[in-house]
């Protein structure tokens, strides 16, 4: 039989320092969630029409990253890392759910799940779609990817006005030096598809797209989108910044 733990009774010291830090706690709890986010999350690209509700419980109206409108957002921050100096938020709204933390030159999304439209998030691509974020974790900071991990997909794909029904591209990201690298692959009716894509810390992309294809329809289109035919197939490289034209 295993002999009882002894009792220790909390000196007066640590029990004051006990009640300080939950008073801590509770305060940082209570504090305008405008206050706390503050230049953090301007410099990681967020932004907000409107920033109201305490650290506790939050909402961004009108939010976006960089550039991509994420709609209105509810949301918190865990006390205990805002003791530690990256605040972990999480959040849930229109286009997405998930937690980011902010800080260390950058920002770390956490278990990400979203549905967003590819024509908004690259403008310049010109590309239509969906684009599915499932249990997807990112760590951008100091401007490196230092993990990356998830599945990507695309889906409801159209090009050059063209709709592609049935095809979906999907892939995992990987970090690739301080890019992060997304290869999507994917095939339906006549039409197959590799996409290598690489986005900067900047927010900057390149896409090198090749598709196969024997359908007249599918070939039609990719020339008037300017894609250049070659032995492997049509080829183009897309080069643009998230969220903008």
């Amino acid at each position: 039989m295993r002999p009882a733990a002894p009792n220790l009774p909390l000196t007066a010291p640590a029990l004051g320092a006990l009640f300080g830090l939950a008073a801590l706690l509770v305060l940082l709890a209570m504090a305008p969630l405008s206050l706390v986010l503050g230049d953090r999350a301007a410099k990681a690209g967020l932004s907000a029409a409107q920033v109201s509700g305490t650290v506790w419980r939050g909402r961004l109206s009108d939010a976006a990253y960089r550039g991509l409108r994420l709609g209105d957002v509810r949301l918190g921050v865990s006390p205990l890392s805002l003791l530690a100096g990256r605040p972990r938020l999480g959040f849930q709204g229109e286009a997405a759910n998930g937690a980011a933390r902010f800080g260390g030159g950058g920002v770390e999304l956490i278990d990400v799940d979203a549905v967003l439209p590819l024509g908004q998030l690259a403008p310049a691509s010109g590309l239509a779609g969906t684009v599915t974020l499932a249990d997807v974790s990112l760590d951008l900071r100091d401007g490196q990817c230092r993990r990356a991990r998830g599945l990507v997909s695309l889906g409801d794909i159209s090009l050059a006005g063209l709709s592609l029904p049935g095809l979906v591209l999907a892939g995992a990201p990987t970090c690739a030096g301080a890019s992060l690298a997304l290869p999507l692959r994917g095939q339906a009716d006549g039409v197959d598809v590799q996409a290598d894509l690489r986005i900067g810390a900047d927010g900057g992309y390149q896409m090198d797209m090749v598709l196969r294809t024997t359908r007249p329809d599918v070939e039609a289109a990719l020339g008037m989108a300017g894609y250049e035919r070659t032995l492997n197939g049509y080829q183009r490289r897309l080069v643009g910044r998230l969220g903008q034209p």
